[in-house]
């Protein structure tokens, strides 16, 4: 009877200590601080595609380099719960080859090329809901998503000014002017580091799922940011 008492014992103490350590995972007391406040900076890499049928030889769009800055506000619902809404200013940059080949009303072969480089700058507003988890008593661990709207401020480069046409035949050139979205609207998500209670580290993928560009209608904008931060 003795040693069913101590299995008994033992098995709730296990127990216990797994439930204890379960919460301290997943802690879903109430905050010390409904709001709080946070800065965050870094850098991204991004790129901008055209639309996958516009070129029918080359249609190759490099991710660039760019940074972000920008602030947070932390509405803690619960200890394991924040909606955060933010603020960003982002500059972003690309690589573009295109070409294509076609024929003219005359029979004859043209080509349509263009090559060089392209930065912009934007303000995104996203807005996200966290789940956060203790890795340690110092450490939380956070999953992060949410919607975001993007505005173009500046965008400089050829691929949204002009586009010529060659005919080889003949010194005659045609312009085409592409037209860049002035807004988008995506989905930002990813993970990040709470170090005590202060220093932040995450990365993020922010998709669009607008059309980046008007004409021709397609594309879209897609980024990698990291940034480094700290709550107040």
């Amino acid at each position: 009877m003795k040693k069913y008492f101590i299995l008994i014992f033992s098995l709730l103490s296990l127990f216990g200590s797994s439930q204890t350590r379960a919460q301290e995972f997943f802690d879903t007391s109430d905050p010390d601080k409904f709001f709080r406040i946070g800065a965050r900076a870094g850098f991204n890499t991004s790129v901008r595609t055209f639309p996958g049928g516009h070129y029918n030889l080359w249609n190759n769009n490099s991710w660039g380099t760019g940074l972000n800055v920008g602030a947070v506000a932390n509405l803690n619902f619960k200890e394991y719960l924040t909606l955060q809404p933010g603020f960003f200013f982002e500059s972003r940059s690309g690589n573009f080859a295109y070409l294509t080949e076609y024929i003219t009303g005359y029979g004859t072969n043209a080509e349509h090329y263009e090559l060089g480089h392209h930065r912009g700058y934007y303000f995104t507003i996203p807005v996200m809901g966290i789940l956060k988890f203790n890795l340690s008593p110092k450490i939380k661990w956070s999953v992060e998503f949410g919607p975001y709207l993007q505005i173009n401020l500046k965008d400089t480069g050829q691929n949204n000014v002009a586009v010529l046409y060659r005919l080889p035949q003949s010194n005659n050139y045609s312009q085409y002017i592409a037209e860049l979205r002035g807004f988008d609207i995506g989905f930002k998500m990813g993970s990040g580091l709470l170090l005590y209670s202060h220093y932040y580290v995450g990365f993020h993928y922010l998709a669009g799922a607008c059309n980046a560009w008007k004409r021709p209608s397609g594309g879209h904008n897609k980024s990698w940011m990291f940034s480094i931060g700290y709550d107040f």
